[in-house]
């Protein structure tokens, strides 16, 4: 799992802005594949599920590099949509890759499950706020996997230039079924208004397997010191 360096690239790619100094103009979406995770299928009943990026330079085109869809199901390299008539009820797992327009092209690759439970939860304990001029709130995660995920949680408030704050760091091995404890956060940031989000990331190495998921609040204005 990264530590300390890899972490600043990670943000780096999670909220555009992160460790630089201001833009002046806020700055382009990250290229990334957004679909959390996959509903569970039913054998023998239509099974649709829309894959979605954003950034980048659409239009996309979508593969499974390795593996493959469970029989039945078959994802269309235009749309991104998975679609089909499943034969079994089972679990599953998809290695799927977009790539954009660009020239040389971007690509982003991502583990979806298919499972009654979404690998990774994130909520908020206490919905961040303002509090004078800090922000305050708490979050926790979930592992719903079958598996002991290393996991790392950042949270940051990002300001209406892109500038990034982390409010929140935390690793920790997290067992089957578990939940984090209650991460709070109370910083004091300067004047502006902020995104603020919490990011898990989870890694289970014996897989190959990387889950994340993440929450968001925005429109919060710090108005003085």
């Amino acid at each position: 799992m990264p530590r300390v360096a890899s972490l600043i690239a990670m943000m780096a790619a999670l909220s555009p802005g992160f460790a630089q100094s201001a833009p002046t103009q806020r700055p382009a979406r990250a290229f990334q594949i957004i679909t959390a995770n996959l509903p569970l299928p039913e054998a023998g009943k239509p099974y649709s599920v829309q894959l979605r990026a954003v950034g980048g330079r659409p239009p996309y085109r979508w593969s499974v590099p390795t593996g493959a869809l469970p029989l039945g199901l078959n994802l269309d390299p235009g749309s991104g949509a998975i679609s089909g008539t499943p034969q079994s009820n089972n679990e599953f797992s998809v290695l799927v890759q977009v790539t954009d327009s660009s020239s040389p092209p971007l690509y982003q690759t991502k583990l979806l499950v298919a499972s009654a439970e979404a690998p990774l939860t994130v909520r908020w304990t206490a919905v961040p706020q303002i509090a004078l001029s800090n922000i305050v709130g708490g979050v926790r995660v979930k592992n719903g996997t079958r598996d002991v995920v290393d996991m790392t949680v950042i949270v940051v408030a990002v300001n209406e230039i892109g500038k990034a704050f982390a409010l929140r760091y935390e690793h920790l091995m997290l067992a089957s079924g578990a939940e984090t404890p209650d991460l709070q956060f109370n910083s004091s940031l300067p004047l502006g208004q902020y995104t603020v989000h919490a990011d898990a990331v989870g890694e289970v190495p014996a897989k190959k397997a990387i889950y994340r998921d993440r929450r968001e609040v925005a429109g919060l204005i710090v108005q003085s010191q």
